[in-house]
């Protein structure tokens, strides 16, 4: 315990602040990493979540780091983080992943002796702003927050020391990486090296609307590429293949699974009492909103998204496929609590076989086909026409430069074809501006100088590309050293990430690591809590 916190004293400081302490001690290994607090978000039940080398993982540690990694993404997404997403994402596999991470860490820190003091401990506790009032530690302020989130001061120290010795065991990490000058010198040189384009793409989308295909021609690429077409069913499976899903609506009022009689049938009286209101017509989502306890789709009035086999708590998804459009299921028991749920949309399980999908495949690539070719030709007598002197910005005048010089713009599939600048960016760039990833034209560019019309037509993710390069500055030396310092940073966090994750591996491929597989394939986010 920390004798020394007893003598300060102060006032309450909300669970909001809570977020800092996590955050603080987060040192590489995902979003917090030892959240005691916020509740759970889903997962079956279970004991555990991992043991690692025999240390184990509660289950209700990875709840916590779940909910906090969903909450995480969900600041950054909003309403686009759907459950689908969300499965997608693996967000049950990133949270145990962080958390065997951290173990394997914090083991291996007392493997080769590192400790953390009481007395470091006691400092970190004091410079933390959650604990604080008008700039003074306050004890009354820190029992608080760590009986209410962590159960008690020793399991907040605990967890604390933990984090400590992480950020110690990272800092040795640290210190063995090294930039070479030259390394940065280069790195200083791809950033210095810049150019900026006049270029115009020709868009596939676009070419596509000017396809026409005749019967004829669809046979032909039937029998010819069949092949081809088979690939193509078998690499989109999901899309000739769909489940049934239904977009839904859910009210939670939580009963953790084997709480007593009395709580599970108070919960079940309070769903009951909100179908009944149900039925009476009141909205489902005012209902949700004034009765629903789950915190993540509550002030959505219980918008879930759309659910699907295998996406949801089995007991849940059951009941909810079940449903058609506006229908509400009776109460629903799953480990949480119980559930009323009603279908706001449901998509049909769809099957397509081979046969019947051939001639939709058959449209779809032809169309690909020709669409490429065809901007690939007006890409190529633009080309041939710039290198004869023509200007871009003549050649593809905007639609209001257009207008202006009363002629009509370049079209093609009704859209206009316009040039356009890139703006300045570097060799070290990954994308081009305004025209995507083109490792063939990025290098093209930087083998030029200005006003040179760059030899070939270029592809993008877009459609073909036909540039001029506007501008072309080279380095600099003087500057180097400016930004020496600055560069050497951004490099070294690069390197310690690289170096921090064959580490890890390093010590999973000697552990002896049990995750609790039941456990994760009940994750289902977001979902009721």
């Amino acid at each position: 315990m920390l004798d020394s916190l007893r003598a300060s004293k102060g006032g309450l400081l909300t669970w909001i602040f809570l977020g800092a302490i996590i955050v603080v001690f987060v040192i590489s290994f995902g979003p917090g990493s030892f959240a005691r607090g916020g509740g759970g978000c889903a997962g079956a039940p279970a004991s555990y979540a991992a043991r690692v080398n025999g240390k184990t993982i509660p289950a209700a540690e990875w709840e916590q780091q779940y909910a906090q990694l969903l909450r995480f993404y969900q600041q950054q997404a909003g309403d686009q983080l759907t459950p689908e997403l969300a499965a997608q994402l693996g967000l049950g596999e990133q949270a145990l992943s962080s958390l065997v991470d951290r173990e394997l860490a914090v083991q291996e820190a007392r493997r080769r002796g590192i400790v953390v003091t009481n007395q470091e401990v006691s400092e970190a506790v004091h410079r933390e702003p959650a604990f604080q009032e008008n700039g003074q530690f306050s004890y009354d302020t820190y029992l608080d927050i760590v009986n209410r989130n962590f159960g008690s001061p020793a399991k907040y120290e605990e967890g604390l020391r933990q984090d400590l010795l992480v950020r110690k065991m990272q800092t040795a990490l640290a210190e063995t990486v090294k930039v070479p000058e030259s390394e940065v010198h280069e790195a200083w040189v791809a950033g210095a090296d810049k150019a900026s384009l006049a270029f115009v793409t020709f868009p596939l989308a676009s070419a596509q609307a000017e396809v026409k295909l005749s019967d004829a021609d669809l046979k032909a690429f039937e029998e010819k590429e069949g092949a081809r077409i088979e690939k193509f069913y078998k690499d989109n499976a999901a899309r000739f293949d769909q489940k049934r899903k239904v977009r839904v609506r859910h009210v939670l009022v939580k009963a953790p699974e084997g709480a007593p009689p009395a709580e599970d049938a108070a919960a079940r009286a309070k769903i009951e009492a909100a179908a009944a209101r149900v039925q009476k017509g009141e909205d489902f989502a005012k209902v949700a909103a004034e009765v629903s306890e789950d915190a993540n789709t509550k002030s959505r009035g219980g918008e879930l998204g759309f659910i699907a086999e295998g996406l949801a708590d089995e007991a849940f998804a059951k009941a909810a496929l079940a449903l058609e459009k506006g229908q509400v299921s009776a109460p629903v028991r799953t480990a949480r609590g119980w559930h009323l749920i009603q279908a706001e949309e449901v998509i049909p399980a769809k099957q397509v076989s081979l046969e019947a999908a051939r001639p939709e495949i058959a449209r779809e690539l032809l169309t690909a086909d020709r669409a490429a070719a065809l901007a690939h030709e007006k890409a190529e007598a633009a080309l041939a026409a710039v290198k004869k002197g023509k200007a871009l910005a003549d050649l593809f005048p905007t639609e209001e430069a257009a207008a202006k010089a009363k002629r009509k713009p370049v079209t093609l599939g009704g859209k206009v074809v316009a040039a356009d600048d890139t703006g300045i960016f570097g060799a070290a760039s990954p994308v081009l501006p305004k025209i995507g990833a083109s490792p063939a034209l990025l290098k093209a560019v930087f083998a030029a100088k200005a006003g040179d019309v760059l030899p070939e037509v270029y592809d993008a993710p877009a459609g073909p590309v036909v540039a001029v390069v506007k501008t072309r500055d080279r380095p600099d030396e003087a500057a180097f050293q400016k930004e020496r310092d600055q560069i050497e940073s951004r490099l070294r966090a690069r390197r310690f990430e690289q170096a921090r994750r064959a580490w890890l591996a390093g010590l999973r491929a000697e552990a002896k690591i049990e995750e609790n597989a039941a456990l994760l394939s009940g994750n289902r986010p977001p979902q009721p809590d």
